[in-house]
């Protein structure tokens, strides 16, 4: 009998940016392999002892921690006169993201070229999407189903954020080189679909999606949700019977089609500038005070 194929889940994009934060945070190089250090030494490990475990990392170490302590995912404290690294939950529920993620990369990356091990699998994986709207552009592509034209992510990715449209083309750029998405039609009519590559990876991120629902604060709510009023029964206003519009003739695959078609021109021809040189990009995100919010 043959094993049914499950859709990876494709989630609403306002939380992508939740999401690429979480890439951020574990993505970092070294971060799961000290992550799986401390693991294997039952949680907790003096500084000193990821000399031997670790004597790559010599005076990068540091910092590295510092790093991942303010990302939530490990904590320092004194014993003695030695300091001692334990790993906190985050850190710990973090690893479950290293199977699907080295999973992936093993099938579709190339040996990493530095580092070894799956932490070093994992690491370049991340980094491929490790980019502002990277996960944004794919989930918005994933969730069509069917090439798209890049106004119509740019409608679905960036219109509430406010970049230049012609960073998506430099985003949609650097996807296609890593292999995650690939672009069929000619100049000004650009369709953008997912490779295989780029819709295995969306098992990945989900993985990661579920770990910065627990981990990383939701941008797009406050930290703290206003209690609403309640409204005394008598000052109520009295809600009219809902009426229904006629329903409007569903338009014919071709018309819808075309409508697109023409809709993207329009919008290529008049905001969006194409091009693959490469662009300044922005720093890698930073976790801000993601420690001080974690739950």
């Amino acid at each position: 009998m043959s094993t049914p194929v499950t859709t990876p889940v494709v989630r609403d994009l306002s939380q992508a940016s939740r999401v690429q934060q979480a890439i951020s945070v574990l993505g970092a190089p070294n971060t799961i392999t000290v992550l799986r250090t401390l693991d294997r030494n039952g949680g907790q490990l003096p500084t000193y002892g990821f000399g031997d475990a670790m004597p790559w990392m010599g005076s990068k170490l540091g910092a590295r921690l510092a790093a991942m302590e303010e990302g939530g995912l490990v904590s320092r404290s004194r014993s003695g006169r030695a300091s001692v690294v334990s790993l906190t939950e985050a850190g710990r529920d973090a690893l479950r993201i290293q199977v699907p993620v080295t999973r992936w990369a093993s099938a579709h990356q190339g040996v990493p070229s530095t580092g070894t091990g799956p932490g070093a699998y994992t690491a370049q994986a991340l980094a491929t999407v490790n980019r502002v709207h990277a996960v944004a552009t794919l989930w918005a592509i994933a969730s069509e189903g069917e090439p798209v034209y890049p106004s119509e992510i740019q409608d679905m990715v960036l219109a509430a954020d406010g970049p230049h449209p012609s960073s998506l083309y430099q985003r949609l750029a650097q996807l296609q080189d890593a292999g995650l998405v690939v672009r069929s039609g000619e100049h000004r009519s650009y369709m953008y679909d997912l490779t295989e590559a780029g819709r295995e990876l969306l098992e990945p991120l989900e993985a990661v999606a579920q770990w910065a629902e627990h981990h990383i604060p939701d941008p797009a709510q406050p930290l703290t949700a206003p209690v609403p009023k309640p409204v005394p029964a008598a000052a109520r206003p009295a809600t009219p019977s809902p009426v229904s519009p006629p329903a409007a003739a569903e338009p014919s695959p071709a018309a819808k089609a075309a409508a697109r078609a023409n809709a993207a021109a329009i919008r290529s021809t008049t905001a969006l500038a194409f091009s693959h040189e490469p662009a300044p990009q922005a720093a890698p995100l930073t976790t801000g005070h993601a420690a001080a919010h974690r739950r």
